[in-house]
């Protein structure tokens, strides 16, 4: 994706989400703004999070999917307005506080015109919840149980200990064998046994 497809598709998204605060207050009420947010910001509903209905409670999905939300990220990243893009869970608060960093310092160092409607600043409204995860264990972050892996993984231990313990009896087990045969051995000194012939009669 080009850079200019990129910066078009956020102009794109911003401009719906400006355009769809009159209806959305009409259909889910007035939004309440928190203390200590910033009065000249546009509080928006944040649309990478699920909306409550105050009216009947019931839990909407987020109006943009996972799938979605990643592609506006990579378009941001490629126009270099990821700060425009609300937090969610493919963008963590962390991140978007490094990229609100690197866009205010970008533009305090380039003699930028007015910023146009679309870039107005806005204050998103949701509680984002941000796992920190450490790298290593990222793979296994939020799963109940870990992958189950191939058979002859989950029965190697079992195995393992098995053998242990066949191999630590070893020598009794083959002298007890051979002292098996040996007195199964037929003498050929000894009489043979005549077997009964059962009659027809």
């Amino acid at each position: 994706m080009s850079t200019s497809a990129a910066l078009h598709a956020v102009r794109k998204f911003r401009i719906k989400q400006l355009n769809d605060l009159i209806p959305n207050n009409r259909r889910f009420g007035y939004l309440p703004i928190p203390a200590g947010a910033d009065p000249d910001a546009i509080h928006l509903r944040n649309p990478f999070l699920p909306v409550k209905n105050p009216r009947t409670g019931r839990w909407l999905p987020a109006p943009y999917s996972r799938r979605q939300q990643a592609e506006l990220i990579k378009s941001a990243k490629a126009a270099g307005v990821l700060h425009l893009l609300p937090p969610g869970p493919k963008l963590p608060p962390s991140k978007l506080q490094v990229a609100v960093k690197e866009a205010a310092e970008k533009a305090a160092k380039a003699k930028r015109p007015q910023p146009e409607v679309w870039e107005a600043k806005v204050g998103w409204l949701g509680d984002v919840k941000e796992n920190k995860v450490a790298a290593m264990s990222r793979l296994y972050a939020q799963r109940k149980r870990m992958f189950k892996g191939h058979k002859w993984e989950r029965v190697k231990t079992r195995r393992l200990n098995y053998k242990t313990i066949l191999l630590r009896d070893m020598d009794a087990r083959i002298q007890r064998f051979k002292a098996h045969r040996k007195s199964k051995r037929p003498n050929p000194l000894s009489i043979p046994r005549q077997k009964r012939v059962k009659l027809p009669f």
